[in-house]
């Protein structure tokens, strides 16, 4: 670990904690009129916090934006045909994953049996996320009998999506991280496949693996959001030098935890002397599949249009 660029010190996350955790006390469930029960529901987890506490808590302005990886899910799905109902944080909470992995059973409780009830009183009969640990959590966590619970890979997947020719000659090598909640941690239906067979229909696109994959991948460095210290970076300087040894052009990921932590480094090491240590894109799997259909490009409602090339980290600390 290298202090001099970007945040040398640990990071906690209190702000994301306290606010998710305070708002597992209002259990007050709303009555919502249905008027047509929802076979498909998109519940996008925690992303609309994550940027946020990246500026937060790791004075990190770089290009990771996690609200991409919404519009890239709803364009997705619906180039197979589903048009789903979201499950947005207006009438939904977290799923309690960090919360549970924390100890704190009774605040993930509290978040479960709320968001159980909401899906049970919008009649859900498949629930389709995009976060890796939201897909163990409702899956194995929660008891949600008659519903189906799928990461967006595998209805993608599932449903046949097609990836139109680029036309572009240049190929491309992409390394695809695999998420440890699910993936090796995840007993029953972990996601390994289908991500890479999404990719492999980008015409242009050379799948390369990183020297740990599938169920004996590195984790990208830490879950819960606990802390960012030296021994958590180095996990994700070994992952991301693993990819720019392969000769990777984009690292992808179907984890926004994953995204966070490649995403600050990525962007800490961007400013080092000597040019770029990592000269690779680093993505969410659902954004890399969205700009490669026709239709709008995916943007992410959370970027500023004004934002212009972000600061150099501070040194000993970036302060």
């Amino acid at each position: 670990m290298i202090p001099e660029y970007g945040p040398g010190r640990t990071v906690p996350h209190p702000i994301l904690f306290r606010l998710l955790d305070s708002e597992a006390d209002d259990t007050t469930v709303p009555e919502i009129k249905v008027e047509h029960k929802a076979e498909f529901a998109y519940y996008p987890g925690c992303i609309d916090y994550y940027d946020q506490e990246m500026q937060f808590s790791h004075m990190n302005y770089g290009e990771t934006n996690h609200g991409i990886i919404f519009d890239s899910s709803i364009k997705l799905l619906r180039a197979v045909g589903i048009e789903p109902m979201i499950l947005d944080r207006s009438f939904m909470k977290c799923c309690g994953h960090d919360q549970l992995w924390q100890g704190k059973v009774d605040v993930f409780r509290k978040m479960r049996d709320y968001n159980t009830k909401i899906v049970k009183m919008l009649g859900v009969k498949t629930l389709i996320t995009s976060c890796a640990e939201g897909y163990r959590t409702f899956r194995l966590d929660y008891k949600l009998d008659g519903v189906r619970v799928v990461h967006i890979t595998q209805i993608l997947f599932e449903r046949g999506l097609r990836i139109p020719p680029t036309g572009e000659g240049k190929r491309v090598r992409v390394a695809y991280q695999d998420p440890c909640r699910c993936g090796r941690q995840m007993p029953v239906d972990p996601v390994f496949e289908e991500p890479r067979e999404l990719i492999k229909r980008v015409d242009n696109a050379e799948l390369v693996e990183l020297k740990t994959f599938r169920g004996d991948a590195q984790c990208c460095g830490v879950a819960q959001m606990m802390y960012c210290n030296d021994k958590t970076k180095g996990l994700t300087y070994s992952r991301m030098d693993e990819a720019r040894e392969v000769g990777a052009d984009y690292l992808l990921t179907a984890c926004p935890k994953c995204l966070t932590h490649f995403g600050c480094l990525h962007h800490e090491n961007k400013w080092r002397p000597g040019g770029e240590r990592y000269p690779y894109k680093v993505m969410d799997v659902t954004q890399f599949l969205a700009e490669r259909i026709p239709g709008d490009w995916p943007t992410g409602g959370n970027m500023d249009p004004k934002k212009k090339e972000p600061p150099l980290p501070g040194k000993k600390g970036g302060g």
